[in-house]
């Protein structure tokens, strides 16, 4: 028997030397510094998963599709046209029924054109000046009359509401095109 081969010293490296270790070791260690940093990205940038207000926005579902309805039996129609020169959204409202003194406009605008992550929203009152005809001034409000001048707003989501009925839509490019809203079926 070749006693040469048994009495050599074993030869010994150091642990963290072995190439087994990084194959154990390294294959987990990569997947938990990658979901540190994972759940780094997650919770610097995290959206709000449900609204400050949520209950309140429940209740109002149904209030929200009533509103609709009564819209939709009131043939409700209204044609909305932003004026510059004037600093003022005029309204031409048509309906079944008499108009109601003033109406609530809300215009929502989200701030992707100017870099801003959260949502703005402009209550305006549209008063009653003639038959049918509405209108608004946007020169209260200066920061919105010159982000709507500037063109940096293209895309107004609309809300024209009283207590009884609601109209929304989407106003695509305001200075460039009128909007017309009638109630969804």
């Amino acid at each position: 028997m070749n006693t040469g081969i048994l009495t050599q010293p074993v030869k010994k490296d150091l642990w963290y030397k072995e190439p087994w270790l990084l194959l154990v070791v390294g294959g987990p260690l990569i997947v938990v510094c990658a979901s540190l940093f994972t759940g780094f990205i997650a919770f610097r940038g995290a959206d709000q998963v449900v609204a400050k207000d949520y209950y309140r926005q429940g209740l109002m579902i149904n209030t929200n599709l009533q509103r609709d309805a009564k819209a939709l039996e009131l043939s409700l129609h209204a044609g909305l046209q932003l004026d510059m020169a004037s600093k003022k959204i005029v309204m031409q409202l048509r309906s079944k029924q008499s108009l109601p003194e003033l109406v609530q406009l809300s215009l929502a605008s989200s701030g992707a054109a100017t870099g801003s992550v959260e949502e703005v929203v402009r209550r305006l009152p549209l008063k009653l000046v003639g038959d049918g005809k509405y209108t608004a001034d946007l020169s209260q409000d200066k920061k919105f009359e010159s982000a709507i001048s500037s063109g940096e707003l293209h895309i107004l989501h609309v809300k024209l509401e009283t207590n009884e009925w609601r109209l929304t839509g989407d106003w695509l490019d305001p200075m460039q095109r009128n909007l017309d809203l009638s109630p969804s079926h």
